[in-house]
């Protein structure tokens, strides 16, 4: 195409079919700016932290706590095996590091916590249940109970009574040997002040003071000698089961782990007298010495009473049991070999201490929170040495001293999970994952135990913290958890996984109990980020920024949003929607949507209006230098594919979307471009046409092109741009879309139709019209009918393109019918006109191709039909074949093939008019071959211009114009009788095909009557007047044809009736003929109507014909014909000839010597 007619008008229409691409590279640009960003580091979020004040301790409170786990470290409770396994210098070690303590202080600290007081160990038994038991009573079962108590493992060393403590006071168990050598002090004298003061006014355990004392062996034994209840327990009895279940729990002061054993006893209880009952009045007896002597006693009296039958026992040494405790069945033993026992108890316990402070302590609340900072303490402390790679898992050590320090304090397992969940929540850096993990222990244990209202004020703090954090990063989810960045990704799905977690779970509802939904709160959360993203996407414009500068920053705007609904429904949709229910996508679109709405419609609609001229009147009329810019229209492609996205939600949710109308915003844009196309149209369809250029590929190549002008091209991209530009608009509204429609229509086929008018024209300037120069194959004719035909075709399918059809049928289910109809003519009369228009130029320059041949073709037929017979037809038609051949070629190679063959055609009839012309010819003695030489020529004209299917098809040329050659030739051939016989055939075949009453009819009875034929002319009606009186005074001939078959019978005729258009003559005939004569296949009557004139000729007033053979007597011989009068009357139309140009009358009308032709000629005539 050439450049400079696009730059006529500075490639206006290029510029905006262009505009998809650019808006698709501006979507892939932002695209790869975001994926840029995910990829670079995050910048630790500011707003993450929990709290506004962390936790952070007092150096003053971070010494207790350090003793207080060195404390902890030195007094390990419970077998060193299985998960929690250590050396203890590893666990001073990690302390150390994780306080940060140098070494002398840590010395010093160590000195400390060795000089207070060892906690007090205690045991804790769940007797849960028992099977297999042995059934003492006659009903088949036990009703068993069980007797447990702490045996001293020295047996033989004296044990002294305690005090007269009761079941309910705390007691104070004697100190193990090697607990008491925990002194490991080495701080200078100077230093001991210090030592004091931390002893005296450090809190420990929640500001509880360790009593000093000395050697508890002294202090045990200057007590007084009562037996403690608490050194021996019963359960309660389980009456008739041989499978009893207590779930019953008791807890012992231990005195030496090392050596000490939990020992018990299964009894069946008889209801006189009893064990049980035993256990509790010997513990009222005093001085009784050792635990065995008491268990003894217990036995030797129920043997005595041989009462309570004795089920089986068990022994568990205290040192076998490990800090994570014992859940498991032990097999009942005898006492001794002779007694056989069986069945099975399970038994839980562990170990923990508590200390020696005289007070109760109902409530562990201060072990919680101590145990709460150390792991706070340990968590930052990995922090800072991991760094980025810290997940918010903690080292084994780490967790064996929170683990010594939990059993020692008696924090239960969910106490535990709450205090891990609370620490690590508040730690920004612990990993979602870990967190998602610690929340689910949490929940798994909630069901085990209640927890106190410090617990659980706690934990709902905890939990209202949490949510806060998490609901702003979910806000900030865009900037935290880029898409496209798979490691924050999966943090975020992490975190959504908590929130959906917490929602479910029992303990949020039990804590928080007056907490919003948290889903409801996500999509909150959601909204808000979106809006707050959104502003910061949005640059205040400045008030005199120009109205493109506005709309290119609206663009880019509505381009970000939109790759970021992608992305959104690409990464974020599924994670929302999979673990919390909620629907992202939807509350992201419809926030956004609303925003663009309320952001561009009034802004949009004032910018289009202020494009389109402030008046907005039928008469608008374009400025010569007019013009619109494409930002409009980009905003325009950004918004519809902003919209189209719409599709990915729920269909309830299209309707209540405000922004589905925008393209209602930009009507006066739109109103105003199709405006300016127009124009810019047309002036690129005359700059076309003034730098036209001839085109022509090379023939012997490929994919040849015919010759073009180079404005033809030109034209249809121009149009091509405006229908791709009305294409791309998608305007969504097909039924408010026909002004726009229309409009397009006008300004491509005005623009056409100027463009048909100058390629016409300019052809006509260079004098094709008036050249009488021979035939010869032009350029500027080639170019011209290949360019209409060009952009003819092309025009073809705009209706299709431009919906119309659809347009319309819209149309019909809302307006009245004149309003369909104007529609519909304004719409398709130019579709339809301009390619007719082009149609009638290049059938007006073929036309003129035929005109100019016609001289040569005529000397080349008059060669060929005078050609002495002697030379065959073959060669007698070679200078006409060698004519059309050369003129053929070339037209072939220059022309569309459609346009080739319409010159084909052309030229067909004017080969097919000149043989005609040569045949009809009156010339004398014509050579004998004459005729059979014509139709062998145009038998091979057929084939010439067929060319093998490659030229005309058969049905082409076989039309009228040939049939009626062919016909002729025919005729040419045959003598002058047979010819007059088939003139008369086919007016009888008028007469049976007439059905018009135009110039009257005439009714009669025919039959033949053993060898008379009988006419009966009956009357006429509605004869033509041919008076000037405005009558007739008609009479009808009858004569029999052929006359050489009917050579006997004159014709007869009727009477004249005066003044009449209706005769009534009833006059009978009666011609003497066999019924072989009847049965010639050219036998018939001709009933001719007369008007009677008395000084001049008769008139002609009609003629009908009936055919003999089929009347009867004639069809029918064989049945005899009684009484003819009951025959039916038959209707003849009256019928003139109508065709002048009858192709015998014609033919024998060149007969000069045959006087028989000339007067049948001059017969007929007078009947036309």
């Amino acid at each position: 195409s050439n450049y400079s007619v696009q730059e006529t008008d500075g490639s206006f229409f290029e510029s905006f079919t262009a505009l998809s691409w650019k808006q698709e590279n501006r979507r892939r640009a932002v695209l790869q700016e975001a994926e840029a960003r995910a990829m670079e580091p995050q910048p630790p979020s500011r707003n993450s932290t929990l709290i506004s004040q962390p936790y952070r301790l007092s150096k003053k409170e971070m010494e207790q706590l350090y003793i207080e786990v060195l404390y902890t470290i030195a007094n390990t409770v419970g077998a060193s095996t299985g998960q929690y396994a250590h050396y203890k210098e590893d666990l001073y070690r990690y302390a150390q590091e994780a306080f940060g303590v140098p070494q002398d202080q840590h010395r010093r600290y160590l000195n400390i916590a060795s000089e207070e007081k060892p906690p007090i160990v205690v045991l804790s038994v769940v007797v849960i249940e028992a099977d297999g038991l042995e059934a003492k009573d006659v009903n088949g079962f036990s009703d068993p109970y069980c007797m447990l108590g702490i045996q001293p493992g020295n047996a033989g060393a004296p044990l002294s009574p305690q005090t007269n403590l009761t079941a309910h006071s705390p007691h104070t168990p004697p100190a193990s040997p090697r607990q008491t050598t925990r002194a490991l002090s080495d701080g200078g004298e100077n230093e001991n002040s210090h030592h004091e003061k931390l002893r005296k006014h450090h809190s420990f355990r929640l500001s509880f003071k360790r009593k000093e004392h000395s050697s508890r062996r002294e202090h045990r034994e200057s007590l007084s000698s009562a037996l403690p209840a608490k050194f021996i327990r019963a359960t309660s009895v389980k009456p008739h089961t041989l499978s009893p279940r207590w779930n019953e729990k008791f807890r012992f002061d231990i005195d030496d782990v090392s050596t000490d054993n939990l020992h018990l006893d299964i009894w069946d209880h008889d209801d006189e007298s009893s064990v049980f009952d035993a256990v509790i009045k010997l513990n009222e007896v005093r001085g009784v010495k050792g635990l065995g002597r008491f268990f003894k006693q217990i036995a030797q009296s129920a043997r005595s009473g041989s009462q309570d039958d004795f089920l089986g026992c068990v022994n568990i040494p205290l040192q076998d049991i490990p800090s994570t405790g014992l859940d498991q069945w032990y097999k009942l033993e005898a006492r001794t070999q002779r007694s056989n026992i069986q069945g099975r108890i399970r038994l839980k316990l562990w170990l923990s201490t508590r200390e020696d402070r005289g007070t109760s302590e109902e409530d562990n609340w201060g072990e919680l929170r101590q145990q709460e900072r150390l792991y706070t303490v340990f968590l930052n402390h990995e922090m800072n040495k991991q760094g980025v790679h810290f997940t918010g898992e903690l080292p084994q050590t780490a967790l064996t001293i929170l683990h010594q320090h939990a059993v020692q304090g008696d924090v239960t397992e969910l106490q535990q999970a709450l205090i891990r969940w609370v620490a690590s929540s508040r730690q920004p850096a612990v990993d979602p994952r870990t967190l998602h993990r610690l929340l689910q222990e949490l929940n798994n244990r909630w069901h085990t135990e209640t927890l106190s209202r410090d617990a659980e004020q706690c934990l709902a703090d905890s939990f209202n913290d949490f949510l806060e954090v998490s609901l702003k990063k979910v806000r900030q989810h865009r900037v935290l958890y880029p898409p496209q960045h798979e490691p924050t990704l999966v943090k975020l799905e992490y975190l959504l996984r908590c929130l959906g977690l917490l929602s479910n779970m029992k303990a949020f509802r039990t804590c928080c109990p007056f907490n919003k939904e948290i889903r409801g709160e996500i999509i909150t959360a959601l909204r808000k980020g979106t809006l707050e993203w959104q502003q910061t996407m949005c640059h205040d414009q400045e008030p005199d920024q120009d109205a493109d500068r506005v709309l290119q920053d609206f663009t880019n705007l509505v381009t970000a949003l939109l790759v970021d609904l992608e992305q959104g429904l690409e990464c974020y949709n599924s994670l929302f929607e999979s673990t919390n229910g909620v629907p992202y996508f939807s509350a992201v679109y419809k926030q956004l949507e609303k925003l663009m709405h309320n952001e561009l419609g009034a802004r949009v609609t004032t910018a289009c209006l202020q494009l389109h001229g402030q008046d907005r009147d039928e008469e608008y009329v374009l400025p010569p230098g007019a013009e619109i810019g494409t930002p409009i229209f980009e905003l325009y492609l950004a918004l519809q594919d902003f919209v189209n996205m719409k599709e990915n939600l729920p269909q309830s949710d299209h309707k209540t979307l405000a922004i589905c109308k925008y393209y209602e915003w930009f009507r006066p844009a739109v109103d105003k471009w199709l405006d300016l196309a127009k124009l810019k149209a047309v002036l690129r369809v005359r700059r076309a046409g003034e730098l036209d250029r001839v085109c022509s590929g090379d023939p012997a190549s490929f994919s040849y092109i015919v010759k073009h002008g180079t404005s033809a091209n030109d034209v249809t991209v121009c149009f091509y741009q405006i229908k791709e530009f009305w294409k791309k608009l998608a305007w969504p509204d097909l039924l408010g879309s026909n002004n726009f429609v229309l409009k397009v229509i006008d300004a491509i086929c005005s623009s056409a139709s100027y463009y048909a008018e100058i390629t016409h024209q300019k052809l006509a300037d260079s004098g094709y019209y008036e050249d009488h120069a021979p035939y010869k194959t032009t350029d500027e004719m080639c170019v011209a009918i290949n360019g209409l035909e060009y952009v003819r075709r092309w025009l073809l399918d705009l209706g299709d393109e431009l919906r119309v059809e659809q347009i319309l049928a819209a149309l019909e289910n809302q307006a009245g019918e004149s309003v369909r109809m104007q529609w519909r003519n304004a719409l398709l009369t130019p579709l339809e006109q301009t390619p007719a228009q082009m149609m009638h130029y290049i059938n007006q320059i073929i036309s003129r191709i035929g005109a100019k041949m016609r001289p040569p073709l005529k000397k080349a037929m008059f060669h060929l039909a005078w050609s002495p017979d002697s030379l065959p037809t073959t060669e007698a038609i070679a200078p006409l074949i060698e004519y059309l051949d050369v003129h053929l070629v070339a037209l072939n190679r220059d022309l569309l093939s459609a346009s080739f063959n319409r010159v084909l055609h052309e030229i067909w009839e004017v080969v097919l008019s000149e043989l005609s012309n040569q045949m009809d010819g009156n010339a004398e003695d014509k050579p004998k071959m004459f005729y059979e030489r014509l139709h062998e020529a145009l038998d091979l004209l057929v084939k010439f211009f067929h060319a093998d299917d490659r030229g005309l098809p058969m049905e082409v040329l076989r039309r009228q114009s040939f049939m009626n050659a062919e016909e002729r030739l025919q005729y040419h051939k045959m003598d002058t009788t047979f010819l007059i016989d088939r003139y008369y055939q086919q007016r009888l075949l008028d007469q049976l095909n007439t059905v018009s009453y135009e110039y009257g009819v005439l009714t009669v009875r025919a039959y033949l009557n053993h060898d008379s034929l009988c006419l009966e002319v009956i009357n006429a009606r509605d004869v033509i007047p041919l008076d000037p009186n405005g009558f007739s005074d008609p009479f009808v001939i009858i004569e029999l044809l052929p006359r050489r078959v009917f050579e006997h019978c004159a014709e007869q005729q009727t009477n004249v009736k005066k003044r009449t258009l209706n005769p009534m003559f009833d006059e009978c005939f009666e011609f003497s003929v066999s019924v072989e004569q009847c049965r010639d296949v050219n036998a018939m009557v001709l009933f001719t109507v007369m008007d009677h004139d008395v000084l001049t000729a008769n008139d002609f007033a009609g003629e009908a014909f009936l055919g003999l053979s089929t009347i009867p007597g004639v069809a029918d011989t064989n049945t005899s014909i009684d009484n003819f009068h009951g025959l039916k009357h038959q209707e003849l139309p009256l019928m003139h000839q109508k065709n002048r140009n009858q192709p015998i009358l014609q033919i024998l009308e060149t007969r000069i010597g045959d006087k028989m032709a000339l007067d049948f000629v001059k017969k007929q005539k007078q009947r036309f």
